[in-house]
């Protein structure tokens, strides 16, 4: 499979290389383009076009057509000038044109007849392009610096907050998607984790040129169901640049509020950062850098006589970069990210004592290369290679994997002397995207044809196991560890013990399995065609095909996933001035599956025995059972996907300013789950429960697995004046499903929610967790005079649901032995609304080159305390509740567990050259 991987991916490489043959733009770059007349408003053909700009290298040059036309494709987004000029005819000039990735800017332009003046005009800012059907926000790097407020929000992964139609958290939930649906590039290199497919490395903030989140109305080169986020790193200049950025709050930033003690918090934050580049030869080779040393200390209070260990999170966040351009029109840029973080203490839990409690190591890294061509006129070529390895651990923060951990199962249950819990996992993604572009003119209208291949490899290892040496617990007998309790035949049972008033009482083993490893290699082809048939009219037709292998070595087979999945979009001009757009989308999207798919089908022993400590010091068989995973596959499994549908139309309302209302759906069908068991009789029993081999399955006992999603999206840009920017968004919509995307359990292919029939299909299909019928959203910073600068962001929603849920091991009347059940219809009630507004104030002082700030944010500055989560299960004998403390469940249900944290306040000083 490797070799075939590696074969196809030379073939079709070369192929695309004598290929001749869609957009005038790559995954990380956007175009100039536009029409010179004369006064008259005839085409001007011959005029030369230069373009220049800091985020280029040397100078590019155009000449028009005979139709006047002009077109810059693959340019670094950035601030461009163009200067135009033809004998005989006064020269022109344009200032301050913004590029942007994935959107083409038009700039048309008038030249008089002069021979010794030129025109020098501030072009206008395009805020509308009249080619795009998809739905898209764009952050410029001014935006990301002055609108994120706080060092919590200055992340590529909470920028995506800002956009409209994204709910939940660092892991956003896009347009009813779940949080597995997005893809996360870094510079058009997919750096998404395989195995939880959820963001992949960190960076350092001020690196990010710009963020790209493209929601629905996708190409055929794009694969994500859900979000496409695309980060844009800086690339240095002709001249040396840098920044340095420090970030700090402590315990005494924090306000008290009605459900916080600021008084027993230990809160500390450090976010230093630093950036540099520049030129190593001019307008040939640049090169830039940028480091990160995130650093934040919690420590849960003390609630029952010993201190919490401390949960300190460090980690290391760099960037590396060159940029070449070897020969005009022609740029080569290799990359490196090295992201890693220690966290220690990680339960941050008054029930953990610091010997109980765990450390997690975990790093990232990309290796990435691409070259852009200008072939030609008409030709563009694009090659992108990456691999990003990746690895997380989790071990006892004792460093010991011999001691056995311990329980105490009286109130409270306090957890010491080791961690019962040892796992690792090592993961890759290897990536090979290629593409050419063609220009044509004639067969019905200008064309521009695009044609791709996404070859990939994805791998999977990982162990978990309860560590502790067995024949350190206290009446260990080896005959416990034998097939007369269901461990096969030459297990290794390792364990840990649970005390009652520190004596020991159960002893709870499991088995220690070796390493398993699972993997993929998916291959993508697509064609795409963006045709004008006439000027104001535009046509985004594509096709593209995807296929999976599926490899779990010598697990459960997994069919292989293969789709045509068509698109097309359509955007009008109504009167060819880029004013007034009106645009419609309608496609097919495969889900990208992660790596827990095969992972699921690997056979081994899982699962734990619990013995109790008898009178005459033996341990006895008490409950739980060892069995066989690896779950069945259901052989005619089909992969998920998503039809997607948009109605829009973009006005520009005023200088700068545009307003966009769009009409969204999508409908995710051929999801699947694993049922695991059913029952013969209607009233369920434990007795009653029949297990079968569990089975990943499209329809579950003939059940439908789906999503839907609706909205009406109201968008506004404005950026009036330089010293103005806002982005605002009005999303008023419905998300329904049958399993959630808030949390990664139910995005992973086999959870408890379909194991049981009847009663874990009961009340499945409902309102999903990010689902809130209206979300507004304001962000934004002004320039202020005397060199301030004050930034915003503000957000609303209208309430999101929350279920009633029923546990298995509150001895309900339905005696299921695992899992919930849900009481009412999956989101039958609601948070009150939320309401969150964080300000910042920035003061710059120039000294020579360098621009000094002084930078003081408020979190919250409203103060609001809003429940964030509730007890939700009425059956539930006790529950500890935020603050440590035992609630008595069914007195509380109903009630707030955990609230929004009251106004906090954060300090930094900022230096740029």
């Amino acid at each position: 499979m490797r070799k075939l991987f590696r074969s196809t991916a030379l073939f079709m490489v070369l192929s695309l290389v004598t290929f001749a043959a869609f957009a005038q733009t790559s995954g990380t770059t956007g175009a100039l383009r536009g029409q010179v007349t004369d006064t008259a408003g005839a085409p001007l053909p011959g005029v030369t076009v230069t373009i220049t700009s800091p985020q280029l290298q040397g100078t590019r040059v155009a000449v028009t057509d005979e139709q006047g036309q002009y077109l810059f494709p693959l340019l670094p987004s950035g601030t461009y000038r163009a200067e135009y000029a033809l004998s005989g005819i006064r020269n022109a000039t344009r200032d301050g044109i913004q590029i942007n990735v994935q959107r083409a800017t038009d700039i048309n332009v008038q030249m008089q007849l002069a021979v010794s003046e030129t025109v020098v005009v501030t072009a206008s800012q395009v805020v509308v392009d009249p080619t795009q059907t998809q739905t898209q926000q764009t952050f410029r790097e001014d935006h990301l610096k002055y609108a994120s407020i706080g060092s919590g929000n200055r992340s590529y992964q909470n920028v995506l907050q800002q956009a409209a139609a994204v709910g939940g958290g660092a892991n956003p939930q896009v347009s009813g998607a779940n949080l597995a649906q997005n893809d996360w590039l870094v510079d058009g290199v997919n750096t998404t984790d395989p195995v939880t497919h959820t963001f992949g490395p960190n960076l350092a903030f001020d690196s990010i040129q710009e963020i790209s989140v493209v929601t629905l109305g996708k190409d055929a080169e794009y694969s994500s169901s859900g979000g496409t986020i695309n980060v844009i790193t800086k690339s240095g200049g002709n001249r040396f640049s840098g920044s340095f950025d420090y970030r700090y709050s402590d315990p005494d930033f924090l306000e008290s509020g009605d459900h916080f003690n600021a008084d027993v918090q230990t809160n500390k934050n450090k976010q230093p950062q630093a950036t540099l580049g520049g030129p190593i030869v001019r307008d040939r080779l640049w090169f830039f850098a940028s480091t990160a040393r995130p650093e934040t200390s919690r420590v849960a209070p003390n609630l029952y006589g010993f201190q919490p260990g401390s949960r300190d999170f460090f980690g290391w966040n760099t960037l590396g970069k060159l940029t070449w351009t070897p020969i005009a029109n022609q740029t080569l840029g290799v990359r490196f990210i090295d992201s890693h973080a220690n966290i220690s203490h990680i339960a941050f839990s008054s029930l953990y004592r610091p010997d109980g409690d765990a450390r997690q190591v975990q790093k990232t890294r990309t290796y990435a290369l691409s070259y852009d061509a200008v072939l030609s006129s008409s030709w563009l070529a694009n090659l992108q290679i990456g691999h990003t390895p990746g690895s997380l651990g989790v071990e006892p923060m004792t460093g010991d994997l011999t001691t056995p951990g311990r329980i105490e199962l009286t109130v409270p249950q306090i957890r010491s002397v080791n961690y019962t819990n040892h796992q690792g996992r090592t993961s890759e993604r290897n990536e090979l995207v290629a593409s050419s572009t063609y220009y044509l003119e004639g067969f019905g209208g200008r064309h521009a044809f695009k044609a791709g291949l996404n070859l990939e490899e994805t791998s999977f290892t990982s162990f978990n196991y309860i560590p502790g040496d067995v024949s350190l617990i206290p009446f260990y007998d080896p005959a416990l560890c034998s097939p007369q309790f269901g461990f096969p035949t030459g297990s290794t049972c390792t364990g840990y013990v649970q005390t009652n008033q520190g004596a020991p009482f159960r002893l709870v083993l499991g088995t220690k399995n070796p390493e398993s490893t699972v993997g993929a290699d998916g291959q993508a082809v697509y064609v795409q065609d963006e045709w004008n048939p006439i000027p104001r009219l535009t046509a985004r037709i594509g096709l593209r095909y995807d296929q999976i292998q599926w490899d779990n070595a010598g697990g459960n087979p997994i069919p292989d996933f293969d789709m045509v999945q068509p698109r097309i979009g359509v955007a009008y001009d109504v009167f060819n001035n880029a004013n007034t757009v009106v645009h419609a989308y309608g496609g097919r999207i495969m889900d990208d599956n992660q790596l827990t798919l095969p992972s699921h089908g690997v056979i081994e022993p899982v699962g734990s025995v619990t013995f109790q400590l008898n009178a005459a010091n033996q341990w006895g068989y008490r409950t739980g059972s060892i069995s066989q995973s690896g779950v069945i596959i259901d052989q005619n499994l089909k992969p998920a996907y998503s039809d997607q549908f948009s109605v829009g139309l973009t006005q520009r309302i005023l200088r700068n300013t545009s307003i966009d209302v769009t009409w969204e759906n999508r409908k995710q069908r051929d999801m699947f789950e694993d049922y695991c068991g059913f029952s013969e009789s209607g009233d369920i029993t434990e007795d009653d429960v029949v297990f079968i081999d569990c089975l990943i399955t499209n329809n579950p006992q003939g059940t439908e697995l789906r999503g839907d999603f609706n909205a009406f999206i109201t968008k506004i840009e404005s950026r009036p004046a330089q010293w103005l920017d806002l982005v605002a968004s009005w999303t008023h919509g419905r998300s329904r499903a049958t399993t959630s995307g808030s949390a990664l359990g139910e995005s992973q292919n086999a959870s408890t929610s379909f194991d049981i029939f009847p009663i874990h299909f009961i009340n499945r299909y409902g309102y999903t967790s990010e689902d809130a019928r209206d979300r507004i959203k304001l962000n934004g910073f002004a320039r202020l005079p005397w060199d301030f600068i004050v930034g915003a962001s503000y957000y609303w929603d209208s309430g999101t649901p929350w279920s009633v849920v029923q546990s298995a091991a509150a001895g309900n009347p339905v005696n299921i032995p695992y899992g919930e059940y849900y009481l009412e219809p999956r989101g039958s009630r609601r948070f009150p609304h939320y309401n969150q507004l964080d300000v910042q104030l920035q003061k710059n002082f120039r000294v020579g080159p360098v621009t000094a700030g002084v930078i003081g944010s408020v979190i919250n500055a409203l103060s609001s305390e809003y429940p964030i989560t509730i007890q939700n299960n009425p059956g539930a004998t006790a529950f500890i509740d935020a603050n440590g403390q035992l609630q008595n469940a069914v007195a509380s249900f109903g009630t707030a567990t955990a609230w929004q944290q009251p106004r906090r306040y954060e300090v930094g000083v900022r230096f740029e050259f």
